[in-house]
């Protein structure tokens, strides 16, 4: 295992991650070029299931679900310049098949969870040093304190330093939870699902503005396709929304939050062709669909959204469109859904992580197979209209919100 950066110049590059310069528009006349960055071969990494995180500068780290030495996943980076260096290999013992994306403190270590692996093979939460130590803080466990197992979505960090996340199952009622690893150590259960209060988070949590934090399962609720869940700071969990199908069904997406404390997210089921939609919940609790897909615009979104500074939504679905491999789509204010592109076996297929973007409008992400060995890709995506905001108009979550952040800190 082993860094390309200095441990003192990775850190400041990571502590001084701001949010932009100027307000800057890509150009809306050009059509979207879109760039291969990585080919993953299996060696290096292959099946990227997660989006990205971008320090200072211009660095890109990520992780695969598979290949690396023990075919369990890897922790990699991509160096501005093109180099691609693996930080952490996983082998079961340590971890297997990373499927979230990382975050990083002021310091510049990095956090993820692995969905399978460590003591009891239900999963790990780990950190990297800033120096390249890769170690566990936390393995997951079903039986028999039943903190939960197989944690899929992203962590995020509170004010105290604590990590938060979700499980996929276990619980009292094996449905998953919502977990927390104490800055001093030690993991603790904050809450569990029970099918009729949601089952089966696949995604994080979102601090929005009234200090709660938010998030989704795949399924549960009333009538069983999925919810949109709130805990409340002392840890009591209530459903703010469920699916019916015909709203949306199965959100497998982390939820960004506007200025207003509207959220918005995506289904990969549901909708008028049961392949998935983009919804918006209001402060006030109304659910309403943006979108419904239709396969010729995009099909199975298992991705969240990012936000710039004209309200645009921009996000990917991991099928559909005109080579039917998945797309990257834009939805403005007043609802125009366009289809910025479509992928097909060479130059990716099945997007499934979040877009993140740079200070100059250019939108970054993953394909979980296809490219020239089918292993998956690290994609860069030009002139897409994406209009960053000055640092003055945004609030620490709103750079979350965006992907500018190495860090996600509520």
């Amino acid at each position: 295992m082993h860094s390309s950066k200095p441990a003192g110049k990775r850190s400041r590059a990571m502590a001084a991650i701001g949010c932009l310069t100027a307000v800057i528009a890509a150009s809306a006349s050009a059509a979207p070029t879109l760039t291969t960055l990585v080919t993953f071969d299996g060696t290096n990494g292959a099946a990227p299931q997660a989006g990205l995180l971008a320090d200072a500068d211009g660095n890109l780290y990520g992780t695969t679900s598979a290949g690396g030495a023990n075919n369990q996943g890897t922790v990699f980076k991509l160096t501005a310049g093109g180099g691609l260096s693996t930080l952490a290999t996983f082998n079961y013992t340590n971890g297997g098949t990373p499927s979230a994306a990382l975050i990083a403190d002021t310091a510049g270590n990095l956090y993820g969870t692995t969905r399978f692996g460590g003591f009891s093979g239900f999963g790990t939460v780990f950190k990297i040093t800033a120096g390249g130590t890769l170690s566990t803080l936390a393995a997951l466990t079903v039986a028999p304190t039943g903190n939960g197992g197989n944690p899929r979505g992203r962590l995020v960090i509170d004010a105290q330093g604590n990590l938060l996340g979700t499980t996929d199952t276990g619980g009292s009622d094996n449905h998953g939870t919502v977990f927390k690893v104490a800055s001093t150590g030690g993991l603790t259960s904050l809450a569990t699902f029970v099918v009729s209060n949601g089952a089966n988070p696949h995604a994080g949590l979102t601090r929005n503005i009234d200090g709660n934090y938010y998030g989704t399962t795949e399924s549960g609720g009333n009538p069983g396709a999925g919810t949109v869940f709130k805990l409340t700071p002392d840890g009591s969990l209530s459903t703010v929304a469920s699916f019916d199908g015909t709203n949306g069904a199965a959100p497998n997406s982390d939820l960004i939050a506007d200025g207003a404390g509207n959220l918005y997210g995506t289904t990969s089921n549901g909708g008028t062709r049961n392949i998935g939609t983009v919804f918006k919940l209001a402060s006030d609790g109304t659910l309403s669909t943006l979108v419904s897909f239709l396969h010729t615009n995009g099909a199975t979104p298992v991705a969240g959204l990012i936000t710039d500074a004209a309200g645009n939504l921009y996000g990917t679905t991991s099928a559909g469109g005109s080579g039917g491999f998945g797309t990257v789509f834009k939805l403005t204010p007043d609802g125009t859904f366009s289809t910025l592109m479509s992928f097909n076996a060479m130059t990716g297929q099945m997007l499934a992580g979040n877009l993140i973007a740079d200070p100059t409008g250019n939108l970054y992400g993953t394909t979980m197979t296809g490219g020239a060995n089918n292993a998956g890709t690290v994609f860069k995506l030009s002139d897409t209209g994406f209009v960053v905001p000055e640092p003055a108009s945004l609030s620490l979550l709103g750079c979350a919100t965006l992907g500018f952040l190495g860090r996600r800190r509520e």
